[in-house]
């Protein structure tokens, strides 16, 4: 005879296999909500790296180049610590290189996995595969999550809501009365979602707020199996917050006092829900408001009234279903830690944190667009007009705004399109013109970040290098003094300073900015190999060959490094393995002309005149003047 225990795990399989009865009709459905996604996000393939963190997530970041676990899990990066991402960084590293596709097409992989899983997770909710595809296909669509799939360094965006699904799904299914098999698989993604990004710390309260949901009584039991997940998120809570003072992230209380973080709260909750069902007006970048003073725009305490008439309609709800208070709750609980009442960054709000937060109340609208289908048959083809529409909306709006993040160049005009008072988006959008030596389009953009932002010490920095390249040395160090007075902890700052003291030849001024760098940064490759110019330039190459190898060590791709080596070398006579080192840069950067120029005076004092005629001629065609000189001597 079956024990009780046993019955009841048979009636709970039989009632937890019975909405899936039409699973192969429903699996063709899923199929074609994963096609549509797909398709909104194809100008993906397109896009590149934008100057927003995917430079130090990506194109500069010495942690990636090699898979040293090590150092992977026992560093921030940009004030977090997700060592999982750093990780998969560094796999998709060695498979792609620095070609954007890759990065961009495994992006688009994890948010596919993602649709999935909310799918399933819906339907294990609520046992409607209707509701569930319909919640699917608003999350695989929307364009608030553009930001999350078309940017590359949002992978710990992706990699984390995968976990975190994939944990709840398990407790779903564990909750059935399923084997404990999947209580610790469940537990096992919860610790991958946390190692990913700090935001998975709420899903305990999620698993409450499930129970509650379920119907599931709060027992002593209940509360037992979850006191591993409450542990790990008051450790991860910590790390993440210790990961955000180094960097300097925590605002100070200050700038806004808590009242004013409250009414922002309120504000950034309200505009989420708004946007998620009118997705207008999105941008990369929503700043705080400009301050004129002690106080904030009177139409932001609006607000907390809606935010109080809002939560009175949802214990109302309470009269007639559970389904409200879940939505609304599960948006809460998930979206809480981003509210800005801890003030961390320089934005208000942000389009990547409705991401995981989006699924109630896309569950919300899809429980909604269910019971007027079923319950009012004269609204059936009203609702289905409306939801086609809806779906058309969302779709063209997200692959339109997957081409905004095409380049940096696209996506900060779009930003002050969108709104004029941002600095971050004309200094960013500056350092491109920058790159591409328009100086005067760079310089006015500078001028407006810190006409903006009077305290912005990187806007200074930068602006220091275009008074540079227009050789106006005094603005340069005064920019530069300006950054350091504002930021005493800037490492950019001195080692730039230290670049324009050491081509003024004032070394000893440059030795010790190179020094302060250093200093504030150990990793720093740059400034090593700024000081091994320095003391290359001072004949003193043991110090400058031990700050060139510190800086390859850091960085195995830094080009200058290997260049300036070359040029010790061969100072030292050692012309064999000066080529050997420029050969290095080059096949790192094909496009360095300064390396193929000295490799050409390696090869002439080796006496291999037409590999050194070669070089120049390719040196030429590079734009690096200084080889033509060469060439008219040795290339007649």
């Amino acid at each position: 005879m079956p024990s009780a225990n046993q019955k009841t795990k048979k009636q709970l399989r039989g009632k937890f296999h019975k909405p899936l009865a039409k699973k192969k009709s429903y699996s063709l459905l899923l199929f074609f909500i994963i096609v549509i996604s797909f398709i909104v996000y194809l100008p993906v393939f397109n896009n590149g790296f934008v100057n927003l963190d995917d430079n130090v997530y990506v194109q500069e970041n010495p942690l990636i180049r090699s898979i040293n676990l090590s150092d992977i899990f026992s560093q921030y990066q940009q004030g977090n610590y997700h060592p999982l991402t750093i990780l998969l960084y560094a796999i998709q590293f060695r498979l792609f290189g620095l070609n954007p596709a890759g990065y961009h097409a495994v992006d688009l992989v994890f948010h596919l996995l993602n649709v999935i899983l909310v799918f399933y997770v819906v339907l294990f909710l609520g046992n409607k595969q209707a509701v569930a595809l319909m919640a699917a296909l608003l999350f695989g669509i929307h364009p608030l999550h553009t930001e999350s799939v078309a940017w590359a360094s949002e992978l710990k965006d992706l990699l984390y809501s995968f976990f975190f699904l994939a944990s709840w799904l398990c407790y779903l299914i564990y909750q059935k009365g399923f084997k404990r098999k999947f209580y610790f698989c469940c537990l096992l993604f919860f610790i991958l979602s946390l190692l990913s990004k700090g935001m998975a710390v709420s899903l305990p309260v999620v698993f409450l707020l499930t129970d509650y949901f379920k119907g599931r009584k709060l027992s002593g039991k209940a509360w037992l199996e979850k006191l591993p997940f409450f542990a790990l998120s008051v450790i991860f809570g910590i790390v993440a917050i210790l990961a955000q003072k180094s960097s300097g992230s925590i605002q100070d209380f200050d700038v806004y006092p808590l009242p004013q973080r409250i009414v922002f709260a309120c504000y950034d909750f309200i505009t989420y829900l708004v946007k998620l069902v009118v997705p207008g007006h999105l941008s990369a970048f929503y700043p705080y408001p400009l301050k004129s003073g002690p106080g904030i725009p009177g139409s932001f305490y609006v607000y907390p009234f809606v935010f109080l008439a809002l939560i009175v309609l949802v214990i109302y709800s309470l009269r007639f279903t559970r389904k409200i208070v879940f939505g609304i709750l599960f948006f809460a609980i998930t979206v809480f830690l981003v509210l800005q009442l801890l003030p961390v960054g320089g934005a208000l709000m942000a389009d990547r944190y409705t991401y995981i937060p989006s699924i109630g109340i896309f569950y919300l609208l899809a429980e909604g667009i269910y019971w007027l289908w079923m319950k009012k048959p004269s609204l059936k083809y009203p609702v289905a007009i409306l939801v086609g529409i809806a779906v058309i909306f969302y779709s063209v709006r997200t692959y339109q705004r997957t081409r905004v993040w095409k380049s940096g160049m696209e996506l900060w005009n779009n930003v002050i399109k969108e709104d004029q008072t941002v600095a971050l988006a004309y200094n960013n959008r500056a350092a491109l013109f920058l790159d591409q030596d328009l100086l005067k389009e760079a310089l006015d953009d500078f001028n407006k970040a810190i006409q903006l932002r009077p305290r912005y010490s990187e806007a200074y920095v930068n602006r220091a290098a275009v008074f540079a390249r227009q050789n106006k040395y005094s603005e340069a160090m005064s920019d530069y003094d300006k950054a350091i007075e504002l930021q005493p902890a800037f490492p950019k700052a001195y080692n730039n300073r230290g670049m324009l003291q050491l081509g003024l030849q004032k070394f000893d001024g440059a030795l010790k900015d190179f020094n302060k760098a250093i200093e504030l940064k150990p990793d720093f490759a740059v400034a090593y190999n700024n000081r091994g110019n320095l003391f290359l330039d001072e004949n003193k190459y043991e110090e400058a060959m031990r700050d060139y190898n510190k800086s390859i060590e850091l960085d195995a791709d830094h080009v200058q490094a290997y260049n300036g080596l070359g040029v010790l070398l061969m100072r030292q006579n050692k012309n064999d393995a000066a080529l050997a080192e420029f050969n290095k840069a080059i096949d790192r950067n094909p496009s360095y002309g300064e390396a193929y120029c000295n490799r050409a005076i390696a090869n002439y004092n080796s006496g291999r005149k037409q590999a050194a005629c070669s070089d120049l001629q390719q040196s030429m065609q590079l734009g690096f003047g200084q080889a033509k000189t060469l060439a008219d001597q040795w290339c007649r």
